[in-house]
C-alpha cells in the first residue's frame, strides 16, 4: 500500500513574505516521513465545506497550485482528487499535464470526476446536464492528446482535427487517469475508461467487496488497469481517551452539507441517513467500516481489515474530522510512525 495526504491550503498565509512557506515545509516533512503522494481537490466560485472548509483542499486552478509544490519536493507524486474534468476543454488539460510532468519528472497523476454543482459549469459556458457524456469524451481524448502524437477526434461535444499537443510526454510516459465514482454507473464507467478508481470516504468497507470485484472485472474486460485508491477519514491518538470529541461532529457537519447540493449516490443505509436524513450517531456506530479511528493498535487493526477485504494499492487520508492543520500534522506524524510501516509497499 502507498499513502497519500491532503495538500492543506490552510497552511497558505497570504500575509507572509512567502505565502506558501508553511505548505512547502509541510510537504517536505511528509515526504521525509514516507508519504508517497499529495492530493488536492478542485472547486470553483465557492469555499468547499469539505476537509475543513475555507478552501482547505479545493483550489480553483489545481495544476497551477501544484507546479511550485512539485518544484519544492523530490519524489512525492501529486494527484487531483478530483479535477472537474467536464468543466475544462480536454486539449487545455492535456497541455497543462504534459507541461507539469515535464517540469516534475512525471510525478502528476490525473484524478477526475464529473462534478455535482451546476454553477461550476454553467458560469463557464458548459451545459451541466451533459457533463457525463462530455466526461466520457474527455476520457477518450486525453490519452491520445497526452501521447504527443497527431490525432483527430469526432464526438458529440468535441471535434478535433489533426492536433499534436506540445510538449510531448516526458520519456513517452502518459499518466494514468483515476476516476472518482460513487454510483454504480460511475464505478462501471471508471472500469471502462479509467486506470484507477478513487473510492469515496463515505463508502462502507464491507459493501465495497462486491463493487471492487465488479469494477475489476469490467476493467479487465476492457483491457484497463484497475488501481484502487481508498479514501478514509483518519483520527489517531496515543490512546482512545485522547481522541478529539469533535471528530465525529466535524465529519457529520461536512457529510450533511452534501444534502444542500444533492450529491446523492449509492451508499449504505446508515451513511445516507447521516448524510441526507440528519441522523445522529455515536462514534462506535459510525466508525467501523467507514473510518480509521483510535489508538495505534486500533488503527492497525482497521488497516488490516482494509488490506484483507479490498487490498487497495493506495490509501488517501482525508482530514474531514480534524480540520485544524496543526492537529492534522501531529496525527500524520503518529500514523507514519506507528501504522504506515506495517502496510507500506515500495
Amino acid at each position: 500500500m502507498k499513502f497519500g495526504i491532503i495538500i492543506n491550503r490552510k497552511l497558505i498565509d497570504p500575509n507572509a513574505s512567502d505565502p506558501y512557506g508553511k505548505l512547502y515545509s509541510y510537504l517536505n516533512e511528509m515526504e521525509d516521513l514516507g508519504y508517497d503522494l499529495g492530493w488536492c481537490g478542485h472547486h470553483r466560485f465557492s469555499a468547499s465545506t469539505a476537509f475543513g472548509g475555507d478552501t482547505a483542499s479545493e483550489p480553483s486552478s489545481p495544476l497551477l497550485m501544484l507546479a511550485p509544490l512539485m518544484a519544492r519536493t523530490r519524489s512525492m507524486k501529486f494527484c487531483t482528487n478530483i479535477m472537474l474534468l467536464p468543466s475544462r476543454h480536454p486539449l487545455e488539460v492535456a497541455e497543462e499535464i504534459n507541461t507539469i510532468n515535464e517540469m516534475s519528472g512525471n510525478r502528476f497523476i490525473l484524478g477526475a470526476g464529473i462534478g455535482y454543482k451546476p454553477d461550476e459549469f454553467e458560469n463557464c459556458g458548459w451545459d451541466f446536464k451533459t457533463r457525463a457524456k462530455r466526461f466520457e469524451e474527455c476520457l477518450e481524448i486525453l490519452p491520445q492528446a497526452m501521447s504527443g502524437k497527431p490525432f483527430s477526434y469526432s464526438g458529440k461535444h468535441f471535434e478535433i482535427d489533426n492536433v499534436q499537443i506540445q510538449p510531448p510526454p516526458l520519456k513517452g510516459w502518459v499518466p494514468p487517469i483515476w476516476i472518482g465514482a460513487v454510483s454504480d454507473p460511475a464505478m462501471k464507467r471508471a472500469g471502462r475508461l479509467g486506470d484507477g478508481w478513487l473510492i469515496s470516504f463515505a463508502e462502507h468497507l464491507l459493501e465495497l467487496q462486491d463493487k471492487v470485484k465488479t469494477y475489476k472485472d469490467i476493467a479487465a474486460e476492457h483491457g484497463r488497469s484497475s488501481t484502487l485508491c481508498l479514501m478514509r477519514d483518519v483520527h489517531i491518538a496515543p490512546n482512545r481517551d485522547a481522541l478529539d470529541p469533535d471528530f465525529l461532529p466535524n465529519i457529520i457537519k461536512v457529510w450533511q452539507s452534501y444534502d444542500d447540493i444533492g450529491s446523492k449516490a449509492d451508499r449504505d443505509e446508515l451513511s445516507n441517513e447521516v448524510m441526507f436524513g440528519g441522523k445522529q450517531v455515536t462514534l462506535d456506530e459510525f466508525a467501523p467500516n467507514r473510518a480509521v479511528v483510535g489508538s495505534p493498535d486500533d488503527c492497525n487493526r482497521e488497516m488490516e481489515r482494509i488490506r484483507d477485504i479490498i487490498d487497495p494499492e493506495w490509501f488517501f487520508i482525508t482530514p474531514t474530522g480534524v480540520p485544524d492543520p496543526e492537529q492534522q500534522i501531529e496525527e500524520l506524524r503518529l500514523f507514519a510512525k506507528e501504522v504506515m510501516p506495517n502496510f507500506r509497499t515500495g
